[in-house]
């Protein structure tokens, strides 16, 4: 029977619905986009504007992982509103190796690690512009994750403005912490360590499939210990972290035979002076669904995939790939 259940902390509404999964042509995929000329490979530097930032842990290798501008960039910090307030902000794009490859699983274990540690460089040098606000980094695997080309990489977008659903999720956290004491994260995750929908953890970090779940086989990752803001993860962490990612997105490409995904960093905003009851966390989705009318008009998800099954599904997939 269909259950209706709610997020506490985004009051995101979702329709946990098993029986739609029998639908035909709920989990159809779309083809891949092709290109003759990759713009991200090795020798073709040319095609991209000039890099922001470039690591390599082998010195015969120019680069294994290389942040640039965004060519078609979403927000720019020279932006001007001919009839609205102006886009502000600063768009990258994170190649994540050199390897012409779709997915962060295919990539070495080195290429992951520097790709985390991009993100928190890029997003400590953002967070020193005055001018911007809020960074989101994101990844967007295959076509039907987003993604234009096929190469692997990841995207950072800061901003001028705090996201809405980020203001909710502080206003909400701060709530939690007068009324209680307690960071409204951690106390989520003393909830689900030991409970139905926990999939796996390592020393540092936590993963679940959230109550409230959008999607089929959603994953949350929070580091165990609090923490308002990723930047400030130590490089051990990253790569604890970069391995755990892999490990996570396997456990769905063994389940679901190479979907695209998507993952994105809920991260504090820049200023965190009355932010330190906030937690940072990754979210990781594979794109199995398609939203449609009723998630678009109502703001509210239909899951086909209830999280306690995904969870055990997962915490299978993981023992099997590791």
């Amino acid at each position: 029977m269909p259950e209706l259940r709610q997020d506490p902390l985004s009051g995101r509404w979702v329709i946990v619905a098993e029986n739609r999964a029998a639908r035909p042509d709920q989990f159809a995929a779309r083809s891949e986009t092709v290109v003759d000329v990759c713009p991200f490979c090795p020798g073709h530097e040319d095609l991209t504007p000039k890099a922001s930032a470039v690591y390599s842990g082998d010195s015969s290798i120019d680069w294994q992982v290389r942040v640039v501008p965004n060519k078609y960039p979403a927000v720019e910090l020279n932006a001007s509103g001919d009839r609205g307030e102006a886009a502000i902000g600063v768009h990258e794009v994170i190649i994540e190796s050199p390897a012409h490859v779709a997915s962060l699983t295919e990539v070495s274990a080195t290429e992951a690690q520097l790709t985390f540690v991009a993100y928190r460089d890029r997003l400590q040098t953002l967070s020193k512009d005055k001018r911007l606000a809020y960074g989101l980094v994101f990844k967007n695997a295959r076509a039907d994750g987003g993604a234009s080309l096929e190469h692997t990489h990841s995207q950072l977008i800061a901003t001028s403005t705090i996201p809405a659903d980020v203001q909710y999720e502080l206003a909400k956290a701060g709530e939690h912490q007068m009324l209680h004491g307690n960071c409204a994260f951690c106390d989520l995750i003393d909830g689900e360590l030991d409970g139905d929908r926990h999939v796996f953890e390592t020393d540092s970090f936590a993963v679940f499939c959230p109550f409230s779940s959008r999607f089929p086989y959603e994953m949350w990752v929070l580091p165990k210990e609090h923490c308002e803001s990723f930047e400030t993860t130590t490089d051990s962490k990253l790569a604890e972290l970069a391995e755990l990612m892999q490990k996570l997105i396997r456990g769905l490409e063994d389940i679901l035979d190479a979907p695209a995904y998507n993952y994105w960093i809920r991260n504090a905003p820049f200023r965190l002076s009355a932010h330190d009851d906030f937690h940072w966390r990754i979210e990781l989705t594979p794109r199995m669904t398609r939203l449609a009318g009723f998630e678009l008009g109502a703001g509210c998800f239909i899951n086909p995939v209830g999280p306690e099954h995904a969870a055990a599904e997962l915490r299978s997939a993981i023992a099997r790939v590791v």
